[in-house]
C-alpha cells in the first residue's frame, strides 16, 4: 500500500473531511484559549497549497502550506487518518510542502503544535525541524501549550 500526494486548494471536499477529523481528534486535548485549529478557507493574509494523501481509494492525510504576505512559511493541518498512520504518510505529505516551498524560493518552514502531541513532535524532529521561539503572529500571545518548531529547506 503506497500513498499518491495531490496538490488541491482549501475547499476540496475530503480536505474539509480531513480536518474535522483532526478538529474532533484536538478538541479534547487542549482548552478553548489553546486550540489554534484554524479554518484554512478563512486565510486571507498569504497564500495557501493544500496536499492530500490518497491509498488505494481512501484519502488517508492532509497538509497545507501558508505563506503570509510577509513571506512567513507555515505548515498548517498536518493529519493523517488513524487507520492509516505508521505509513509514513506525513514524512510524505511533508516533503511535498518541502519541495513546493523551495520551487517558489523560501528557505524556512514554520510549525506550531501542541505539547501533547507527542508522536507529531517526535516526526518533526526527526525530519530536521528544530524548536524554536514563538513566530508570526503567534508571537502575540505565545501560548504555553503550543511548541513552535522550524526547518531551513534550502
Amino acid at each position: 500500500m503506497s500513498a499518491q500526494i495531490f496538490e488541491t486548494d482549501a475547499t476540496h471536499p475530503h480536505l474539509t473531511r480531513l480536518i474535522a477529523e483532526l478538529d474532533a481528534y484536538q478538541y479534547p486535548l487542549y482548552p478553548p484559549e489553546s486550540f489554534q485549529g484554524i479554518n484554512i478557507t478563512e486565510l486571507d493574509d498569504g497564500e495557501i497549497t493544500c496536499f492530500m494523501a490518497r491509498v488505494d481509494d481512501d484519502w488517508a492525510g492532509c497538509a497545507c502550506l501558508y505563506i503570509t504576505r510577509q513571506g512567513l512559511a507555515e505548515m498548517k493541518r498536518v493529519y493523517v487518518n488513524p487507520l492509516f498512520r505508521g505509513q509514513g504518510i506525513a514524512s510524505l505529505l511533508i516533503a511535498a510542502m518541502e519541495k513546493k516551498l523551495k520551487a517558489l524560493g523560501h528557505r524556512e518552514l514554520f510549525l506550531e503544535t501542541g505539547v501533547f502531541q507527542e508522536k507529531a513532535i517526535t516526526l518533526y524532529e526527526k525530519l530536521g525541524y528544530s524548536r524554536t521561539q514563538a513566530f508570526g503572529d503567534y508571537q502575540q500571545a505565545p501560548d504555553p501549550l503550543s511548541v513552535y518548531m522550524m526547518k531551513a529547506v534550502a
